[in-house]
């Protein structure tokens, strides 16, 4: 006797018989109705597996439309999109279907600027209308977006792609992003305004595109020699020897090897008057900070605390004043309102409590928070009873998109972070803060991945919403 057996049937075997056909190679014919009655079982199927199969015979533009347009499931919608080819179609499942991955996948398959250019300005969702802008060649449209997007990641997308030198100066020059300014730096040609710009940037991610920007062996050179800090002196130096090695980059070496030495000869220096102005007017930071480690005398060390507003200079005199009487002096008459804050807790006349609660009553100003802030940062010492002051200050400097005290808050992660803390300046859209993050992160040990993480704060959510 024969013996059977049931079998579930394939996605093969299920189009067969709904085609009444016995070879699953006939499923291949391209016939009009073959197409329709396709179209109609990717769209009516219970089973996805069958729509899919349904799907992937389908050739006839208009019946993907109809399936890009009907079918109930994402997935079969999007399998339609995929092969559809038709600009007007695209423009449709742009314009109505509700599901973002799938807009966003017709945005890709778009070529017509006109359509490109509303969806990157009227989309809902940001990352739809960033696909559309990654399209665009519109210079007019760029510009627009680029200054009034809600996002700021489609922002600086549009930025990216903007030619125009006037806007991009513009952006770099005044924008309180530093994102934005960084994006435009990096397009910028001009490096007479690069070399120019660079010692106004307060970032040190700006800073860093700035130096990585430039275009001529002389900017390079001016930059290795000239500018202020000394990651940008090392930094114009490394590209010297990477780009132009020869006898210019030996010279520009050999300058950094003799300012090296000027700065250990400060070790030796007795000229107190000579050491106030370096340490408050010196041309370099490494100057500054030498000629501030020397200061022993307390006249000129008051001196020096009442007029230096180099924050790292402000640091080594804070911890050099003792007396309360000095302390007070600074804390009432310092150029640097950081300091006077710093002056009066060291002297005893304010509390952090009492420093951090005038900072957050009802009126007050983020730039009064930002100094409670960049206070406790003047301290080499974790000071423990502001450190959740100091958390709560970062999470509304962040807020309040307020960058006028991003060197205070990369120094302050490392005393005052937690795992937390780290994770919301990763995920913060501020460029030094998510260096600082990342950096913070693997000091500990940590892998920065992709996925959840603590971002209770936004950049400028509570500004720019």
């Amino acid at each position: 006797m024969t013996r059977h057996y049931l079998r579930v049937a394939t996605c093969y075997g299920v189009l067969c018989v709904l085609f009444g056909w016995s070879d699953p190679g006939q499923i291949s014919a391209q016939g009009t109705a073959d197409q329709v009655k396709l179209g109609q079982i990717a769209i009516e199927a219970n089973e996805w597996s069958i729509g899919r199969l349904a799907v992937e015979k389908l050739t006839d533009q208009a019946v993907l439309a109809k399936v890009a347009a009907k079918d109930a499931e994402q997935d079969i919608r999007r399998l339609a999109v995929e092969k559809l080819t038709d600009q007007t179609v695209l423009a449709k499942v742009v314009a109505k279907d509700a599901e973002r991955d799938i807009r966003r996948l017709a945005v890709e398959k778009l070529t017509d600027q006109a359509v490109l250019a509303k969806v990157a300005v009227e989309d809902a969702d940001s990352s739809v209308r960033g696909a559309a802008v990654a399209k665009l060649t519109n210079q007019t449209v760029l510009a627009e977006i680029a200054m009034k997007d809600a996002s700021l990641d489609v922002r600086i997308a549009a930025i990216g792609k903007v030619t125009d030198q006037v806007l991009l100066q513009r952006w770099a020059a005044s924008n309180p992003q530093a994102a934005i300014r960084l994006v435009a730096v990096k397009r910028i040609t001009d490096d007479r305004f690069l070399v120019q710009r660079l010692p106004k940037e307060p970032s040190v991610a700006v800073r860093s595109a700035i130096v990585e920007t430039l275009h001529e062996q002389a900017s390079m050179r001016d930059t290795a020699l000239t500018a202020y800090h000394a990651e940008d002196r090392k930094h114009a130096l490394q590209r010297l020897e990477r780009e132009f090695p020869g006898t210019i980059a030996s010279d520009v070496a050999a300058a950094h090897e003799t300012l090296a030495a000027g700065v250990k000869a400060l070790a030796a220096e007795t000229d107190n008057g000579k050491l106030l102005a370096l340490a408050v007017k010196g041309e370099v930071d490494a100057l500054r900070y030498a000629a501030a480690r020397r200061l022993t005398n307390p006249a000129t060390l008051e001196q020096a605390a009442l007029h230096s507003r180099d924050r790292e200079v402000l640091k080594i005199l804070l911890a050099k004043l003792e007396d309360k009487t000095v302390l007070k002096r600074v804390a009432s008459a310092s150029d640097d309102r950081a300091m006077r804050l710093a002056a009066a807790h060291k002297a005893g006349t304010q509390s952090w409590n009492d420093i951090f609660r005038a900072a957050t009553s009802k009126g007050a100003t983020a730039e009064k928070l930002g100094d409670a802030l960049a206070a406790v940062s003047l301290f080499s010492s974790a000071q423990s009873e502001a450190r959740e002051a100091v958390q709560q200050a970062c999470l509304n400097l962040i807020r309040l998109g307020d960058e006028s005290r991003i060197p205070e808050m990369v120094d302050l992660l490392e005393g005052y972070g937690d795992k937390i803390l780290g994770e919301d300046y990763l995920n913060s859209s501020q460029p030094d803060l998510a260096i600082a993050g990342r950096a913070w992160a693997h000091r500990r040990g940590y892998d920065v991945r992709t996925g959840p993480g603590s971002n209770r704060a936004t950049w400028g959510s509570d500004k720019y919403r």
